[in-house]
């Protein structure tokens, strides 16, 4: 009786606490009929970010809304949260409906779909007028991270979105492994940062630890670790090939000096010879060089890595904070960019800048303008790395004590900077459809690489494969753009 009383009151209180994040953020009224504010202008903004699902998102969305509503008294802000998953089905039925959304934040997933459906206010004259703003309220392309301002207009130049947050993917490193195999390793002691007294300084790993591909498979050797019967141990590198795996080869891709599509999203670029190299490096890593665990559908790569039971893995930039969540305060852990291929040249990998968007049928464009300058400018950075801890697409923001101060608490953020900095563009059209081509291919070449290398396999090479994979993601190109001409065709005749 006693557990389930203190079961019901923890949930309680949970649920208290989550709703009164959703009462500060706003999201309780833009589930009601009205706001009850008096204020003569309402503004809709839809996100993904729920603060049901994450107490400081309802935090950060409350400091929005207080700074913005103190600015703009007449101004009413409405937050509506709107699942990730829902979000194109769901925007584009509001789009036709009664009550779009006045602006929101856009994944680079629908960003360009959006512009070419002409659901997007193009914000180039927005920007001409803004363009005596001084200091943190610029929002011009030179105060950005050059990999934040590459999603956000189209082929013409044309700028549909002010970039909103910047995200990568990385390699991440647990320090508590590789700070033990250090001890006896001079190898891996070299990877860490020097203090000016010549030892390692155990909390950070150098941006250019790893110097290229043969240099990583060493390192993964050396950080495997067996029991006595032969099972794995440590796993120097995790790569899972359902989805997980599939999902790692772009940025290996970019390491090796490959892309994946063409810049105007018409033709596939990864089925090349350093496509090969890239897709047979990671299916050696797994099966020639024993470095990874099993492949299992159920594990995801981040648990292992959370255990100590993975040196390495692939993930992204902001997966710091959950990690830290999720293991209750372990920070311990490093991120460096993918180390270059055979034809490569320097760290790299993949970026890309979310965005606010303005709605092509916003009746209130100055107030919606307004709530872009406060959360893309620098202070909606500050907002966001205070309340969040994400770092942000402008380059004032890492001159800024409030982001030295963080680096200082938080040492994994150290190489955050160089790593967006060392970015190629992510894909850009049609992911989802691309992904639904692509990756059952890529899939196949690491589970079954043995059988293809041995000619027994679904594919006689894996350069046939690829072939095939980009053949199918071709198509779906070819597919989108016809379609992007006829929303063209419509708007020119004036349709919606």
């Amino acid at each position: 009786m006693r557990t389930h009383l203190r079961t019901f009151l923890v949930c309680l209180v949970v649920g208290l606490v989550c709703l009164g994040a959703l009462l500060r953020s706003g999201v309780a009224r833009a589930w009601s009929a009205g706001t009850g504010s008096g204020r003569p202008i309402q503004l809709k903004v839809w996100d993904w970010w729920s603060p049901s699902a994450n107490e400081e998102y309802g935090a950060y969305f409350a400091a929005v809304e207080r700074v913005y509503e103190e600015r703009y008294p007449d101004v009413d802000l409405v937050l509506q949260i709107v699942p990730f998953g829902n979000y194109v089905q769901k925007l584009a039925t509001a789009m036709v409906g009664n009550a779009p959304p006045d602006v929101f934040q856009s994944s680079v997933y629908w960003a360009e779909g959006f512009y070419q459906r002409g659901m997007l206010l193009p914000l180039d004259s927005l920007l001409a007028q803004a363009s005596d703003y001084t200091g943190g309220q610029r929002l011009t392309q030179e105060v950005f991270l050059p990999s934040a301002w590459r999603h956000n207009h189209a082929v013409d130049g044309t700028v549909f979105g002010i970039p909103h947050v910047i995200d990568a993917q990385c390699l991440i490193w647990n320090l508590d492994l590789l700070e033990a195999a250090a001890q006896e390793d001079e190898e891996i002691r070299a990877l860490f940062v020097q203090l000016p007294d010549g030892r390692p300084d155990y909390q950070r790993l150098r941006f250019d630890a790893v110097r290229d591909w043969e240099h990583f498979r060493r390192l993964a050797k050396k950080l495997t670790h067996y029991g006595p019967d032969g099972s794995l141990t440590q796993a120097g590198f995790v790569i899972n090939a359902y989805s997980g795996g599939a999902g790692m080869f772009p940025p290996w891709l970019a390491a090796n000096g490959g892309r994946f599509q063409d810049e105007e999203g018409t033709r596939a670029l990864f089925a090349t010879p350093g496509g090969v190299e890239a897709l047979e490096f990671m299916a050696r890593l797994y099966w020639q060089d024993k470095v990874c665990p099993p492949f299992r559908r159920q594990i995801a790569d981040v648990e292992l890595f959370e255990e100590g039971k993975v040196a390495c893995m692939a993930a992204g930039t902001w997966s710091g904070k959950d990690i830290i969540r999720d293991t209750l305060g372990w920070k311990h852990f490093a991120k460096t960019a993918f180390p270059p291929g055979l034809r490569g040249s320097g760290q790299k990998t993949l970026t890309w800048g979310n965005m606010l968007v303005i709605s092509r049928r916003c009746p209130q464009v100055e107030a919606a303008w307004n709530y872009v300058r406060l959360v893309c400018g620098l202070e909606g950075n500050l907002l966001r790395l205070k309340y969040l801890g994400y770092n942000g697409p402008r380059l004032d923001l890492y001159q800024t004590p409030e982001w030295q101060a963080a680096a200082q608490a938080r040492p994994y953020l150290a190489n955050v900077p160089q790593i967006c900095l060392a970015g190629d563009k992510l894909r850009h059209t049609e992911i989802i459809a691309t992904d639904h081509q692509a990756t059952p291919v890529f899939e196949t070449l690491l589970l079954r690489y043995p059988e293809i290398v041995a000619g027994q396999g679904p594919y006689p090479s894996v350069a046939v494969a690829l072939a095939e994979a980009a053949h199918n993601v071709d198509q779906v190109y070819a597919r989108y753009h016809q379609q992007a001409q006829r929303w063209l065709a419509r708007r020119g005749e004036g349709g919606q």
